[in-house]
């Protein structure tokens, strides 16, 4: 539209001026028809030029608007698809940040979840041991309370075996000692028996027991007799010291017996819990 304003400024003084021409033609003399009909026609030619060159000058600006139009809204939609395209990639963005930050929490669940599963799957773990070595320490207990069972079964019969059998040697000794006493008894009744006789006898012959003939022969009565008491006692300590001696045998064998069922329980318990 500024391109327009110059042109009509020209062109509107100009057929102005040609009317005003004829004007004073016609005022100051009547000019000939052909005179004024040519002026007349040539003013009319000015003006229709002037409003030519007007419209071409309104349809040039118009198209030159219309052009800066185009050109606006050209800019004006690039400018809306440059800020639509930023717009879509800052929510491109934002959804693969969000995205990003989603997958992260998710991560960060799975995980969270992983180390309590962990947790939890220690734990029972830890349990199962201590409930796995509970049950080994019982077992281990009570077999070996077992062992000691047989072992103080085995001692008690042991005891009570050796306790008949001590009082069997305590019965023999007794009749020992009864023997030993009955046999002196008769030894020494012997022994007066012969001696009196013996006596009798010497004094038959008119021998007394202070001659040394009679003295002699009582010594050897009495030493004779002597010597059948030691033999007796020496006999009676030899029986005592045999049923001293199979008690012994019985405690050694006792304690034998005990010490052979201890190793082997001690082996077998190794054997079964290491």
């Amino acid at each position: 539209m500024g391109g327009i304003t110059p042109l009509v400024t020209t062109a509107l003084p100009l057929a102005n001026s040609v009317i005003g021409t004829v004007r004073s033609a016609s005022s100051s003399g009547q000019a000939s028809a052909v005179a004024q009909q040519a002026a007349a026609q040539q003013a009319a030619a000015q003006q229709a030029a002037a409003e030519l060159e007007y419209k071409r000058q309104q349809d040039a600006a118009a198209a030159t608007a219309q052009q800066a139009a185009l050109e606006q809204k050209y800019r004006e939609e690039q400018a809306a698809a440059e800020r639509a395209a930023a717009a879509d990639a800052a929510a491109r963005q934002q959804q693969a940040q969000l995205a990003a930050e989603a997958q992260a929490r998710a991560w960060a669940r799975e995980d969270a979840q992983r180390q309590q599963d962990q947790e939890l799957q220690r734990q029972k773990d830890e349990a199962a041991a201590a409930a796995a070595a509970a049950a080994r320490a019982k077992e281990m207990d009570d077999y070996r309370a077992a062992q000691d069972q047989t072992l103080a079964q085995l001692r008690a019969a042991q005891d009570q075996t050796y306790r008949g059998q001590e009082g069997d040697a305590q019965t023999q000794l007794a009749q020992l000692t009864a023997a030993a006493d009955a046999a002196e008894q008769r030894r020494l009744a012997a022994l007066r028996q012969t001696v009196a006789k013996t006596r009798a006898g010497l004094g038959a012959r008119g021998v007394t027991a202070q001659d040394g003939s009679g003295e002699a022969i009582l010594l050897g009565l009495t030493n004779a007799s002597d010597t059948e008491r030691k033999d007796a006692q020496a006999t009676d300590q030899l029986k005592r010291a045999a049923i001293q001696q199979n008690l012994e045998e019985v405690k050694r064998r006792n304690l034998l017996e005990q010490s052979q069922l201890a190793d082997r329980q001690r082996l077998d318990y190794l054997s079964k819990f290491f």
